[in-house]
């Protein structure tokens, strides 16, 4: 299934994906909420795509795995913010790898986090955050609808209930159509200590 789009754009991004010859694309509507200023640039080698998303500090280079749904990871530090690297996926030793494990894709990177996104369809996607610092996992869980937030938290929607008729008056109608549904709430995510804090506002949404 087509993975659902969940690309967040955090301060000034310069992102380079792999295609044949450079040329640059739009944004989608989607996503302009989450940007400030990004570039894209689109190649092609060997028929893998590559995309490139750079910062102050790091240089992230994303490969699709062949054959198979979601990215592996490069990242390359800076010792200088000009510091030019190639949109290349070639490993250096001081590089720091991030193989695919669940399909992950980038979903945006907030200082020294890197985002990744495992949505491959309908429904609330898997959200795995790493510590390019630290080079190590520092947050699992699972997200839906993210929304522009500080640099310090991340505003998402998460599942927290179950749905029956009394709560979801859409439900019997998606159940006539195979679906389910279930009970979400907009929750932030600190991301200095990982802590989620519930907000009042909740909403019904349909499963597959």
């Amino acid at each position: 299934m087509k993975k659902k789009s969940i690309l967040i754009y955090f301060g000034i991004t310069l992102i380079i994906a792999a295609h044949n010859s450079f040329s640059s694309i739009a944004s989608d509507s989607k996503e302009n909420k989450f940007r400030r200023e990004v570039k894209a640039q689109m190649v092609n080698i060997d028929s893998v795509k590559i995309s490139c998303y750079e910062t102050a500090k790091y240089y992230i280079i994303g490969k699709e795995v062949h054959e198979r749904l979601g990215t592996d990871f490069l990242i390359k530090y800076k010792v200088q913010p000009n510091l030019k690297f190639q949109c290349t996926y070639s490993p250096d030793k001081n590089d720091f790898e991030i193989k695919n494990e669940w399909a992950e894709y980038y979903a945006g990177i907030k200082g020294d986090l890197l985002l990744l996104d495992s949505s491959t369809g309908p429904g609330p996607s898997g959200l795995t955050i790493w510590d390019l610092q630290k080079r190590k996992k520092v947050f699992e869980g699972s997200w839906s609808d993210a929304e522009e937030s500080g640099d310090g938290t991340l505003v998402y929607w998460l599942e927290t209930g179950v749905a029956t008729e009394n709560n979801c008056p859409k439900l019997k109608e998606w159940m006539s159509h195979g679906l389910s549904g279930a009970i979400e709430t907009k929750v932030i995510l600190n991301l200095s200590n990982f802590r989620i804090t519930l907000t009042k506002e909740t909403r019904c949404s349909p499963r597959q």
